[in-house]
């Protein structure tokens, strides 16, 4: 698979510079704290366009809802072909500096030792020295490293493996009563916002930027480039999520070969006719977890074998070849509101059990059978142009909103294996 596709879709890559504080709406921890996410969801991007064109629209767009109106006057416009394909255009979910969360197989050591100080003189080789990766050794019975009890599970967003630290600064304010003209008693409540700026190696302040991979079509591209500076997440009103919006074309591109080379890498010194394929989950995914068993939401009554088949159809690689041997992933409740709808009951929307970033699915298939030539895919396809397919178009619902992205076995778990990788 090219760079451009058959429909004439380019890759391109897309940058948020950060120029106020963000807030992306999280979960509340109580009645009057919020706490950004440290990243920005591709529906939140999405929306933040969608409000964009539709101030820039002459025509009424009922419940701020963005909808092409087949008008004359439409096509005159400098927005005439995204606003006429926005529904169709998958939006990304936007990371720091290009940035993915960590794996859940990813560890730390929780407390830095004078050893890595003296045996590492640069700050970014000190970081990295305590940093592992168990996916290897478990998949292969290794059992537990030597030294693991001292670590910790590595949580947050990396760029190659180095944590990225975003500075976060607490604004609290108060809710306004207009028809006293004073504060409402009891509506006071702080906001956790995420810094326009954080300071870099050099300890000096610099932009905050949230970038990811966008497909889109030359002329869509031009159009939405156009929109230099867009408001993203909450709070807009007060002046919260300012961005100055970058196009470019991305040179980082995955192809099938890079693919094939990573699953080749993990693999060695694996004996056997088995090979590993691992994915990689890089947002959160609605894998519909829901649905299973009489108490969904829990899961109480879903055992292992019947959530690795369930999990297998819905990522949907071939059963002929693949088969789901574990899922190392965390899952949590998302619920929410639509504003578009009148009645409070309408507005509520259903529980969804959500798969976390960072989650790993591991599959199992026979070298021989990822070797096959092309007769294996109907559209003349081999298994690696397959799987790079996947990785574009993602796993589960909500794909166009940036949910469900994943990578083929990720660099990280190379990098960074216990039994091979850097430590200290």
């Amino acid at each position: 698979m090219d760079q451009e596709t058959d429909w004439g879709k380019e890759m391109y890559r897309i940058e948020a510079v950060l120029k106020s504080p963000l807030m992306i709406g999280g979960k509340k921890l109580n009645n009057n704290y919020r706490e950004s996410r440290e990243y920005i969801p591709g529906s939140v991007l999405r929306a933040a366009y969608a409000r964009a064109l539709i101030q820039r629209c002459v025509f009424e767009q009922k419940n701020n809802r963005l909808v092409f109106q087949e008008q004359s006057q439409c096509e005159e416009c400098a927005f005439h072909t995204v606003c006429r394909h926005f529904s169709e255009i998958p939006f990304p979910a936007l990371y720091p500096f290009g940035g993915s969360p960590y794996p859940v197989t990813a560890r730390e050591k929780k407390y830095k030792d004078d050893q890595n100080h003296k045996d590492h003189k640069d700050e970014k080789d000190i970081e990295e020295a305590g940093i592992y990766d168990i996916l290897k050794s478990r998949l292969t019975g290794q059992g537990k490293a030597q030294g693991e009890s001292e670590w910790s599970r590595l949580e947050g967003i990396h760029k190659h493996g180095r944590k990225v630290r975003l500075i976060h600064s607490a604004i609290t304010r108060t809710a306004i009563d207009y028809q006293r003209n004073a504060a409402k008693e009891g509506f006071l409540y702080t906001q956790n916002v995420v810094s326009e700026k954080y300071l870099n190696e050099k300890d000096e302040l610099c932009d905050v930027s949230f970038s990811g991979q966008i497909r889109l079509s030359p002329e869509e591209e031009r159009e939405l480039s156009q929109i230099r500076v867009l408001h993203i997440g909450a709070d807009t009103t007060r002046g919260f999520g300012i961005c100055h919006m970058l196009f470019a074309e991305e040179t980082e591109v995955d192809t099938p070969d890079q693919i094939e080379t990573r699953i080749q890498k993990f693999n060695s010194g694996i004996a056997g006719e088995q090979r590993f394929v691992i994915l990689d989950l890089l947002t959160d995914a609605y894998l519909e977890l829901e649905d299973i068993g009489a108490d969904s939401i829990s899961q109480t009554a879903v055992s292992d074998e019947q959530m690795l088949s369930y999990l297998e159809n819905k990522i949907g690689l071939s059963n002929e070849i693949y088969h789901l041997r574990k899922a190392f992933k965390f899952q949590e409740v998302y619920r929410g509101i639509d504003t578009s709808k009148e009645t409070e009951a309408g507005m509520r929307r259903q529980a969804h059990l959500v798969v976390q970033a960072g989650a790993v699915f591991v599959y199992q298939a026979l070298a021989k059978d990822l070797d096959k030539a092309e007769q294996l895919e109907k559209d003349g396809m081999g298994q690696y142009a397959a799987l790079l397919e996947k990785e574009v178009n993602g796993i589960g619902q909500y794909t166009e909103h940036g949910f469900g992205k994943i990578r083929v076995c990720d660099e990280f778990h190379i990098t960074y294996d216990v039994s091979g990788g850097k430590q200290a």
